[in-house]
């Protein structure tokens, strides 16, 4: 049985120009053609962990949700795929990844179902209280100052709102070189403490097992969480 290498071939597809260090600040931030294809490589690697904050997510008709980090915008048809009459809204502080998911999600953006910005998330351009559920998927590692991020969050969910972290675990991330490199890595209880002290009411964390992948010639296979939290009523 031949195991995903995604990793692996994502290394090997942008050798001999990428190292560890190089690979982490085009994680954080894609920029040029080296990010763009960085980009589309860890759409593989991460599809599995969207799938899984996705139906953590439980979608309903008629909701608002916002994605923060979402790249170059190749998961919102899924989304949208989930129930009828969403309004989804994005935000992303790539210029090359926010141009890309323009290109991306063209007829979603023209149909005004779709809303994408380019910003940091510590300062969101929304309205107080404007979703029903806000998600991230391999972001939280990059904020170097999660309360301003997690503040800015709680003020655009609406009450009762609900929060989804999708993160892969701190032993699993320092499995990975790059990590070393400007990541803040989280297990279960990190993560809940920041929540706490920015005013979330914790209410789950669900935890999965991703398919196996090779790095440095190892298997393992990630341990990953969706964190769940509410914005009190």
């Amino acid at each position: 049985m031949t195991k995903p290498t995604l990793l692996k071939r994502l290394i090997s597809f942008l050798k001999p120009t990428l190292t560890p260090k190089l690979l982490a600040r085009q994680l954080r931030q894609p920029r040029g053609k080296l990010g763009e294809a960085v980009a589309k490589k860890m759409n593989e690697s991460n599809a599995f962990l969207y799938n899984f904050v996705f139906d953590a997510m439980q979608i309903r008709d008629n909701q608002t949700i916002l994605e923060i980090g979402f790249g170059n915008g190749m998961f919102f048809n899924k989304l949208f795929s989930m129930a009828e009459n969403l309004k989804i809204s994005g935000i992303d502080f790539s210029g090359a990844m926010f141009k890309t998911a323009l290109k991306n999600n063209e007829e979603a953006i023209i149909s005004d179902i779709l809303d994408l910005r380019l910003g940091d998330c510590d300062v969101l351009p929304f309205d107080n209280e404007s979703f029903d559920k806000v998600f991230c998927i391999n972001v939280a590692y990059f904020w170097e100052n999660p309360m301003d991020n997690l503040m800015e969050i709680h003020r655009v969910l609406k009450p009762g709102g609900k929060f989804y972290t999708g993160i892969r675990d701190k032993e699993s991330m320092k499995k990975m070189p790059f990590t070393e490199f400007g990541f803040t890595m989280y297990d279960e209880e990190d993560w809940r403490t920041q929540l706490d002290r920015n005013l979330f009411k914790f209410e789950e964390t669900l935890l999965t097992e991703e398919p196996p992948i090779e790095f440095t010639g190892e298997y393992f296979s990630p341990k990953s969480l969706c964190i769940v939290a509410q914005k009190p009523l």
